[in-house]
């Protein structure tokens, strides 16, 4: 280890040491009592990152996991251990089964991170993000909520100083802050009211804005995951001019917004056109070769060959079906209707959450959720692509079921 990565991990573990103090100090209170994590492993880091990504705070599908309860679980191993060990900062997402891999370990594999990875596709940053050495990922407030909007203002406020220490010591070279305008937003209010800190911020095109944050610049974007690929897209092109600008004064928005007007244009055509189209069906041409086209594709074992229905585990199935214009459903592999009600445990009542805010609809009946194809693209490749990527996730998520430290953290 040589001096430079001596000196700035010296500074991280004396910055985890005090934080996890504080956020201990905070979390005991009857007011509070919430789980609190952060999310890189920040004993990797060599040098001063090359970039730090920034969310609000991390998101719990299952809602707010109380603080004391996140001490008696051993997935937690270091705070279960000692509530005020530096490691459970220090360490990042560290959460894991025993025999399994932690969930930070895990992070390439969340939806938001390939989103993240195609927005800096036209970046040197593209590689960085593969590098643990050079990356910090954390966010505003390392309490976890179901959303974003579930963290309030004043516990915002109270939290936030310690991730502007954060950013003090390493000084990234690049801090990109997701959710766009909803998280500059919160900042600019947070500054007002605050001594703490100086913000303010510009629109540059779409959700896509520019800060400078204690005299340091800094840019948001839309949170990649659930994204589509127009927005995607459109980040991806107007990244590569925001990085080469340090200075927020000098930023030409009418320059960038005229070498992204391709972007731009199919970015707001596919806003009007949704909403022009206000949940009418997409026209499908040929609905079963789409279901062809996803079961030749997914890894599932099938149950009922003859009507596409393949296990997720034990537990539950999902169908791909071209009945009623098409659509994915989720449900118990064995049903019994006369005793439904009984078999709607927190795990369900979980799932059903998580495929709400995916946008399925949620019955008390067989179907745990199902969503039509048309809902998933506007063509048959962009169906096929997301049936396919929507069948993994909640694969991924129904088998992990974990209930901490599960993110997406750096969340919308």
């Amino acid at each position: 280890m040589n001096n430079e990565q001596n000196n700035i991990q010296a500074k991280l573990e004396k910055w985890a040491e005090d934080t996890v103090k504080a956020y201990h100090q905070i979390a005991t209170r009857d007011d509070v009592n919430i789980a609190y994590y952060t999310q890189s492993d920040l004993s990797l880091l060599s040098e001063e990152p090359e970039l730090m990504i920034v969310g609000i705070n991390p998101g719990n599908p299952y809602g707010i996991t109380p603080y004391t309860e996140q001490c008696k679980n051993k997935n937690w191993s270091y705070l279960y251990n000692n509530p005020l060990d530096k490691n459970h900062l220090w360490k990042g997402n560290y959460c894991k089964e025993e025999g399994k891999t932690s969930s930070w370990d895990n992070h390439k594999k969340w939806k938001y991170w390939a989103g993240l990875k195609s927005c800096l596709s036209q970046t040197a940053l593209s590689t960085v993000i593969n590098d643990d050495s050079k990356i910090i990922v954390t966010n505003a407030s390392f309490f976890s909520t179901e959303k974003a909007d579930g963290i309030s203002e004043s516990l915002l406020t109270e939290t936030i100083p310690y991730t502007l220490d954060l950013i003090h010591i390493t000084t990234p070279n690049n801090i990109i802050f997701l959710s766009g305008k909803k998280c500059f937003e919160r900042l600019c209010r947070l500054s007002k009211s605050s001594q703490l800190f100086q913000f303010e911020y510009k629109h540059i095109c779409g959700n896509i804005f520019v800060g400078i944050l204690n005299k340091k610049y800094c840019i948001g974007i839309p949170h990649p995951a659930y994204k589509t690929n127009e927005e995607i897209k459109l980040v991806a092109s107007v990244l590569p001019s925001l990085l080469k600008v340090s200075n927020y004064e000098n930023i030409d928005v009418e320059l960038i917004r005229k070498r992204c007007a391709k972007q731009i244009k199919e970015y707001e055509d596919r806003i009007y056109n949704h909403k022009k189209s206000n949940n009418k069906q997409v026209k499908i041409s040929n609905i079963k070769s789409i279901v062809q086209q996803v079961t030749s594709s997914i890894n599932l074992i099938a149950y009922q060959e003859k009507n596409h229905r393949y296990k997720i585990d034990e537990k539950y199935g999902i169908t791909i079906t071209d009945s009623q214009g098409g659509y994915l459903g989720i449900r118990h592999i064995i049903y019994d209707s006369k005793d439904y009600k009984n078999i709607q445990d927190n795990e369900v009542l979980a799932l059903k959450k998580i495929l709400r805010e995916r946008g399925y609809k949620t019955t008390e009946k067989a179907w745990i959720g199902t969503k039509s194809f048309n809902e998933l693209g506007m063509n048959e490749d962009e169906i096929v692509t997301n049936i396919v990527s929507e069948i993994n996730e909640i694969v991924e998520f129904v088998r992990k079921n974990n209930q901490y430290g599960t993110n997406d953290s750096a969340r919308k």
